[in-house]
């Protein structure tokens, strides 16, 4: 698309995928040029590649010769740059669209499903990536393993991860699908679970071949659906499984089974039987794309999880971790980890909610994903852009884990009075966890600082108000 210098503005330029796309279309020689609201380290690191990028939106911005306008699902259809590249007749793709044209180029690996996209995708990169085949990715989480979350290789393989969010994913077709599982979100772009299933089915009906986690139940439906589907799984049903899955804190360590014979012994350094699924989804891909299972295996042993991913910020007496989490299933399967490799701990999470309208449609389900924790905090929405919504506030949150779990629960929407409260009521030995995707890390990060410089013990360990 890009090797002939064509000219690509994006609007919206800053978001992970946004930017990682920006990056592999300057990679390939493409002059490119964007917009987005804030100043970010993201359009930081464009700029120093040639980008030239505005701050805010404006129809100049598309004023010149341009060969595609390329558009973050964030962003508004009334946007005055989208509007201009209209009236200019300049061709307007989503990202989505324009990332599917790249992937023409290559054989792909596109993994897809409601959880565990990005931690998935690291996993197939640091696997063809360890094999020496320098493949293609696109990932929507900073990968510092991996350099970042964009790279373009020398080989013909490229792994991308596909987003689901507005629907577009159905006119992707890669090489190898890969479906991790399928959950209810989005719920502003699919009118039920039901429709949600229907469009993983279109996804995978048109791939090459088809990576499927059977252990979801829906993707156990689905296998039946597709007779050549690739299975993976814990469940004896499954062509590829784990056996022998232990947790020792951070690590997980399995046997490697395909068709009911011993491939290899697996050891990975992210915590939580979901990141063992992940993980057969990955050596599933690598399968079915001709690599070696012996030599993908080991290949696995250096993947580090994405930024935001369980990532550990302190542990000076307490322990100190950040999570993207968001969605009911995805917080119960990580307290579910800690719970598993830290059973004596007391684990205080500390949850956002992200957007109005995902309050309104799951809120009510989140109160049993905080079984696993002690003390549960829930701060303000996060809006995420989205205007508030009349009656929807983090109370139908609170109150759904207070029905449902037997954690203490306070709810505290502003994040300094969180901060405070925690370095207030510390023990030694806590595990603290924040959940959410927008800005609750600022909290933790803050709260790691905090133990670093050693003030919470200055004066003994405080009283706590907490029983």
């Amino acid at each position: 698309m890009s090797r002939d210098r064509k000219r690509y503005h994006f609007v919206g330029i800053g978001g992970t995928g946004m930017s990682g796309l920006a990056s592999l279309m300057i990679a390939e020689g493409a002059t490119v040029s964007g917009s987005d609201l804030n100043e970010s380290p993201e359009v930081a690191t464009l700029r120093g590649a040639g980008a030239v990028i505005g701050v805010g939106h404006d129809p100049h911005h598309v004023g010149r010769p341009l060969d595609g306008v390329i558009v973050s699902s964030a962003i508004s259809r009334d946007n005055v740059e989208i509007a201009e590249a209209r009236r200019r007749e300049i061709p307007v793709l989503f990202r989505l669209e324009a990332l599917s044209a790249m992937l023409e180029r290559y054989r792909s690996i596109g993994i897809a499903g409601t959880h565990g996209k990005s931690t998935t995708s690291a996993m197939a990169a640091t696997i063809l990536r360890g094999l020496r085949i320098d493949p293609s990715y696109l990932i929507g989480a900073h990968c510092p393993a991996l350099g970042g979350n964009a790279h373009l290789g020398r080989g013909d393989w490229f792994v991308a991860e596909i987003d689901e969010s507005d629907g577009l994913f159905v006119n992707v077709t890669p090489s190898i699908a890969v479906i991790t599982n399928i959950g209810k979100d989005h719920l502003h772009t699919y009118r039920s679970l039901g429709e949600i299933e229907r469009a993983f089915r279109t996804y995978a009906s048109q791939a090459g071949r088809v990576v499927l986690a059977t252990d979801d139940p829906l993707l156990s439906k689905l296998a039946r659906a597709i007779p050549n589907a690739f299975t993976v799984g814990l469940s004896e049903r499954a062509r590829l499984r784990a056996v022998g899955v232990r947790q020792r804190r951070f690590a997980m360590t399995f046997d490697l089974v395909l068709d009911g014979k011993r491939i290899a012994p697996v050891t990975l350094t992210a915590p939580g039987i979901h990141n063992v699924e992940n993980a057969l989804c990955a050596l599933g891909a690598a399968h079915l794309a001709g690599l070696d299972l012996v030599d993908a295996a080991e290949a696995l042993s250096a993947f580090r999880l994405p930024h935001r991913r369980f990532e550990l910020l302190e542990e000076n007496g307490v322990t100190v971790i950040d999570d993207y989490a968001h969605l009911p299933e995805e917080i119960e399967a990580t307290l579910r980890a800690i719970r598993s490799g830290w059973p004596s701990r007391r684990v205080v999470a500390v949850f956002q909610p992200h957007r109005y309208s995902r309050t309104r449609d799951l809120g009510r389900e989140f109160g049993v994903a905080f079984a696993g924790a002690d003390v549960a905090i829930v701060t303000d929405i996060y809006p995420a852009s989205e205007p508030p919504l009349p009656g929807v506030t983090a109370d139908v949150v609170v109150n759904a884990i207070r029905r449902q779990t037997d954690a203490q629960v306070f709810s505290i929407p502003e994040k300094p009075r969180v901060l405070a409260f925690l370095e207030e009521n510390l023990r030694e030995g806590d595990f603290i966890v924040s959940f959410g995707a927008g800005d609750i890390w600022t909290v933790t990060e803050e709260l790691a600082s905090y133990l670093i410089e050693g003030r919470f013990l200055v004066d003994g360990r405080p009283a706590s108000i907490l029983s």
